[in-house]
């Protein structure tokens, strides 16, 4: 990808224990759940809905009371970019249809939908779904609706080249391309990846060129490291990683000690993959 597709990536990552079968074109659940779905009770569903939240990018992007957030005010040329008003919308939106949103990229209005991470939220299983969708709508409204998307003369050229497609279609190439199968022993593992990696790191976790690196660049870890890295954010040379500091403080910082385990040891059995 061009430097162009770094600009468009950018904008995108600000946004960004059970088995079952990945999610279809239709929206199946995924065969997988994050630490913390097997709540029993309001709190505790609204608890993991929270951290779901954070660790997905919701708050990253829409702001930490969900009133929105201007994503572009940096890369004048892509236009006017905003992440809506959430606070506002979801009273407009039944669960079901917030949850296409989510998890196909299609709006109830039917408008194009661009920079929503449905890659990995349609991966999300029924129980993350519900308690995501739940701590949702605990955000009182506030604030104002976010101006339409607005798009400039660098957005326009990156369609053109192929490099910007709407939420659906990256969606539907996410369901086509995923992560090596490295079979049960890091099933869970690679589910981890394509919910919190794949976002920045391209469908198989190949990377983008000029924007993120292929994750086989893990084999350059050990365990303790990456387990360092993905508390931190430090890397080990350079130590400041950039972008994927900030996303760690922000947001991948908030897996389990069991979600992190697992991530590493697929991502190591993937570096040392034979190819």
């Amino acid at each position: 990808m061009t430097g162009g597709g770094h600009i468009v990536l950018t904008i995108a990552a600000l946004a960004l224990a059970g088995c079952q079968q990945p999610a279809t074109p239709t929206g199946a659940r995924a065969s997988f759940s994050l630490d913390g779905a097997d709540y029993n009770g309001v709190e505790a569903k609204l608890a993991h809905g929270k951290r779901i939240a954070v660790l997905l990018g919701c708050e990253a992007c829409h702001g930490a009371t969900l009133q929105g957030t201007n994503v572009s005010a940096d890369e004048p040329e892509m236009g006017d970019m905003n992440a809506p008003n959430l606070s506002l919308l979801m009273p407009r939106y039944s669960d079901a249809e917030f949850e296409r949103a989510l998890r196909q990229g299609i709006p109830k209005d039917g408008r194009e939908f661009w920079f929503m991470p449905s890659e990995g939220l349609q991966f999300l299983s029924d129980a993350d779904m519900a308690a995501l969708i739940a701590y949702l709508r605990t955000v009182p409204p506030g604030g104002k609706p976010m101006p339409p998307l607005k798009k400039g003369p660098l957005f326009f050229r990156l369609i053109e080249t192929g490099e910007m497609r709407p939420a659906p279609e990256i969606a539907a190439r996410f369901r086509r391309e995923q992560p090596a199968d490295l079979g049960s022993d890091h099933a869970y593992g690679r589910y981890v990846a394509m919910l919190v990696c794949s976002e920045c790191h391209n469908s198989k976790l190949q990377g983008y060129v000029d924007f993120t690196p292929d994750l086989d660049i893990a084999g350059a870890y050990n365990i303790e490291q990456l387990d360092h890295l993905l508390t931190t954010g430090e890397g080990l040379a350079p130590r400041d990683l950039g972008m994927m500091r900030s996303t760690v403080r922000a947001r991948l910082n908030r897996l389990t000690p069991h979600e992190r385990a697992a991530l590493i040891a697929y991502l190591k059995a993937r570096a040392e993959r034979p190819q």
